[in-house]
């Protein structure tokens, strides 16, 4: 059936006034409308295929969420054909690309329709292997799959489990960002279905605005349906972790701070600064990358690191695929998790600050509560490189071009028991809120909040630029 006898008949049956029709039984027309639309690609409550979708995703509170209907379109004209059957009737919907949300509702959705982008899957290298199209339903892992065997890479996820689709409208920081930029700054071009179903190319030569708002706007403006992604020779890594003794934070920290500030040294690494509790026992731990696959020179800015003496390093040759599957074994899937950030002008100050009290609120809350899971706090520093690349191609929407470097600080923690949620959040506000105060006393505050990161009790947008 077309689309537009399906939409004849909707009128007919006067459900298009979703007021006169009860929000139970309009979804179950809905249903019956998408089923007989596009038959083969609906997933009904209660039969194994729509079981099998809702595995897809990664946190415990959004695989509890249940759909009334799952729907599996493979191509952006499918997509249209069900936003505008969702748009006429009033149903609630969701969108899925690669399920790694972390809250009920980011990317799921109870009782409406759920997208599940899963089947546009496409991942096409250009003939003279500058671009790729790459379809939102990928995970990194499968683009990595594809390109790195051609010595090829774009810029992606750092954990290979990682979706495409909103990694890309909502920040990217990648191994690779120091010398290309964050994600959302090597997208071409974008196809996007909008709210009325039609389907536009965002560019900087058609749609600019649009194109604009989508590198760092989220998935506030459509449905992207498939990137255009800027592609880079690729060689493999040496890259991995270090552990320090707690006592060493003067010294992991001030090597994390002199790796920032050098815009040519930093420009072949990566490095995340994180303290974590392991066994029982708080670190400090390092996870670099340097992009070539040799061990770094012990007077380049990595080198600094692997002076400092350690409890152990982990670090070696290794593939891309090789590294961000070993990144993405220590999140694993069907738990409880948290994640909560902020930024601040670069401060050892405060860094030092962060780190100690996230300390003591995790140390309080697994006192009082016995809470299971692992705690985990970094930073990623923002150096001059990424903010230059912000200008590219008429600019993002976060508003940063220009400004000075910032740190960006993640708390992130899993559990099993959705009851200990609320210690675990309130856990997290304290410590944002007095690290928050503590930039604010030192004059290091900023406004900004990485999209990717954030949680529903945040206010991204505040920050941008206006």
């Amino acid at each position: 059936m077309y689309l537009g006898k399906a939409l004849k008949g909707l009128q007919t049956l006067n459900l298009i006034d979703s007021t006169e029709v009860p929000s139970k039984l309009r979804r179950c027309r809905v249903v019956k409308l998408l089923h007989a639309t596009i038959p083969e690609r609906v997933c009904i409550r209660d039969t194994p295929e729509y079981e099998d979708a809702r595995k897809g995703f990664w946190a415990l509170e959004q695989a509890q969420c249940k759909p009334h209907c799952i729907i599996q379109p493979c191509n952006s004209q499918e997509v249209s054909d069900v936003m505008r059957i969702l748009r006429n009737t009033g149903c609630p919907f969701g969108v899925k690309s690669g399920g790694h949300g972390r809250l009920a509702g980011e990317s799921s959705v109870s009782s409406g329709v759920l997208i599940d982008l899963k089947r546009l899957d496409k991942v096409e290298l250009s003939a003279d292997k500058t671009s790729c199209k790459v379809g939102p339903g990928n995970n990194w892992k499968n683009v990595y799959g594809h390109l790195n065997p051609k010595g090829l890479i774009v810029v992606g996820g750092r954990a290979s489990t990682v979706g495409v689709g909103g990694f890309c409208v909502s920040g990217g920081i990648s191994f690779f960002s120091n010398r290309h930029g964050w994600a959302l700054d090597n997208v071409l071009s974008f196809e996007v279905v909008l709210a009325d179903g039609s389907i536009v190319q965002a560019s900087p030569e058609s749609n600019a605005d649009l194109y604009k708002a989508l590198r760092g706007g989220g998935a506030n403006f459509g449905i992207v349906t498939e990137f255009t992604l800027s592609v880079y020779p690729y060689q493999d890594l040496w890259g991995g972790g270090i552990a320090y003794e707690w006592q060493q934070a003067d010294d992991v920290i001030d090597a994390f701070i002199a790796y920032g500030n050098d815009n040519v040294g930093n420009r072949d690494s990566s490095v995340i600064l994180a303290a974590l509790n392991y066994e029982g026992q708080w670190l400090y731990h390092t996870d670099i990358e340097h992009l070539k696959p040799t061990e770094p020179d012990r007077d380049s800015v990595l080198g600094k690191f692997l002076q400092i003496p350690s409890l152990g390093i982990t670090a070696g040759h290794a593939s891309l695929s090789e590294r961000t599957d070993s990144i993405a074994s220590h999140t694993p899937k069907g738990l409880c998790n948290g994640y909560y950030t902020f930024c601040t002008k670069v401060d050892k100050r405060i860094i030092k600050f962060f780190f100690e009290t996230w300390r003591a609120e995790t140390d309080r809350i697994i006192g009082e509560h016995g809470i299971d899971g692992a705690p985990l706090a970094d930073i990623n520093f923002v150096p001059q490189n990424i903010i230059d690349a912000m200008s590219r191609n008429g600019g993002n929407a976060l508003g940063r071009a220009g400004k000075e470097p910032f740190l960006v600080y993640l708390l992130e923690r899993n559990w099993s028991n959705p009851n200990n949620s609320q210690h675990v959040w309130k856990a997290m506000r304290a410590t944002v809120v007095k690290t928050l105060s503590k930039a604010k006393e030192l004059g290091k505050e900023d406004d900004y909040v990485y999209l990717n990161y954030a949680n529903p009790f945040q206010d991204v947008f505040d920050g941008y630029e206006s």
